[in-house]
């Protein structure tokens, strides 16, 4: 499901890196609510940004990203069994055991996506306890802090196409998910690790998968095992054309709905991070996607990952701007929104046709032109974030 960190692991080598806020301290200083993806020589990206205060890395770069200053996770999945790395469970161990799922016909299921990946039997307590073994011997031996853990699904077939023959309905399936997560989480989160899960609520044609509304509800059930949730198309459609999300009743809009994710992961103690696609060049959607981020955080360590589908690099200064820590809840204005922070203010219009005004409270600063302004004018479906010290 996730088309950055897939890849990253595959290739072995590259890295994923995600900033958010870290209560303990760190050196040297790090940036909060940010994250940034990396393929390449990891190493190097560090010297030339900011450190980041959470970072998730392939196997390969686990021993790196334990050096660094903040908490570092290490990429598996439990759904996924692949044949070429290790997910948590190996292939051999999976086939030799008989942990890997079939359909109804015998075949075994194989990732569309992914034709490398089988399909791991995570309601088995077996396999669970393989791979809380496995995943626990690799983060002890490498000093790392934790665990993203990928396609935590509610439903199995966006991702293979069918249902397995061990789990034959929807809610068979996610019974047996539930119950991965809930050993590896508890299992894990015992021996103080930290256990983010990139968690998807998606069941095709069922209109809750198009408001969040499965999302959120699979986020619930989820939320007592694990230390953070990951929203990946965070405000985008996830087709591959990553269309930015507007208010509206359609599939591709809902952006309010998908927006209460920060809330629903945050009112359970947990995490928010999301993760969001775009051209290298499009300011507009980097700035859209932090900028809804920014309206719901709590200034803990969540953060916003912005991914560029070519693997070059996302810093730039209008959308990765310091603008401190929340200084005030997010009020409507008009068909937008608007929250101060103790550096700056945070604009968003979601409407899909409407242009918002904004009297700006205090004078502000546009990251990358230097101008000042008072008030703004957003237009629909797009966001700003502006330096500067706002007034109560």
């Amino acid at each position: 499901m996730r088309r950055g960190v897939k890849a990253l692991a595959a290739a072995g080598a590259a890295c994923l890196l995600s900033a958010a806020a870290s209560g303990a301290a760190v050196r040297p200083p790090t940036v909060a609510g940010i994250g940034l993806v990396r393929v390449g020589d990891s190493a190097s990206y560090a010297i030339r940004h900011a450190p980041a205060s959470l970072l998730i890395v392939s196997t390969a770069g686990a021993a790196w990203a334990a050096r660094q200053p903040g908490r570092s996770l290490v990429y598996f999945a439990g759904t996924d069994v692949n044949t070429k790395w290790n997910a948590g469970v190996s292939y051999a161990q999976a086939a030799r055991n008989g942990w890997l799922l079939k359909d109804a016909s015998g075949e075994l299921l194989v990732n569309r996506g992914y034709p490398a990946n089988y399909v791991g039997d995570v309601g088995n307590p077996a396999y669970q306890r393989a791979w809380l073994a496995n995943v626990s011997r690799f983060l002890k031996s490498h000093g790392d802090d934790g665990v993203l853990i990928d396609d935590v699904l509610y439903d199995l077939t966006p991702l293979a196409d069918a249902e397995a023959a061990k789990y034959p309905t929807q809610p068979e399936w996610a019974a047996a998910e539930l119950s991965f997560i809930r050993t590896v989480g508890r299992g894990l989160r015992a021996q103080g690790y930290y256990v983010l899960v990139n968690a998807s609520g998606y069941v095709p044609d069922d209109l809750r998968s198009d408001t969040g509304a499965n999302t959120a509800a699979w986020w619930r059930a989820l939320g007592p095992y694990v230390s953070g949730l990951e929203n990946e198309y965070y405000q985008e459609t996830s087709t591959g054309d990553d269309t930015l999300r507007s208010t509206g009743g359609s599939w591709s809009q809902n952006w309010d709905g998908w927006q209460r994710l920060v809330d629903v992961a945050q009112s359970m103690g947990r995490d928010f991070v999301a993760e969001s696609y775009g051209a290298a060049d499009d300011a507009r959607a980097m700035i859209y996607g932090r900028a809804s981020f920014l309206l719901d955080w709590n200034g803990g360590r969540g953060a916003y990952i912005y991914v560029p589908t070519d693997g070059s690099n996302p810093w730039t200064a209008s959308s990765t701007a310091d603008i401190g820590r929340p200084a005030a809840a997010k009020r409507h204005v008009g068909s937008g929104w608007l929250r101060r922070y103790t550096g700056g203010v945070v604009l968003v219009n979601p409407s899909a046709s409407r242009s918002q005004s904004f009297e700006l409270p205090g004078s502000f600063t546009v990251p990358g032109s230097g101008s000042t302004v008072t008030k703004v004018t957003v237009p629909p479906t797009e966001a700003l974030i502006l330096r500067g010290t706002p007034v109560s």
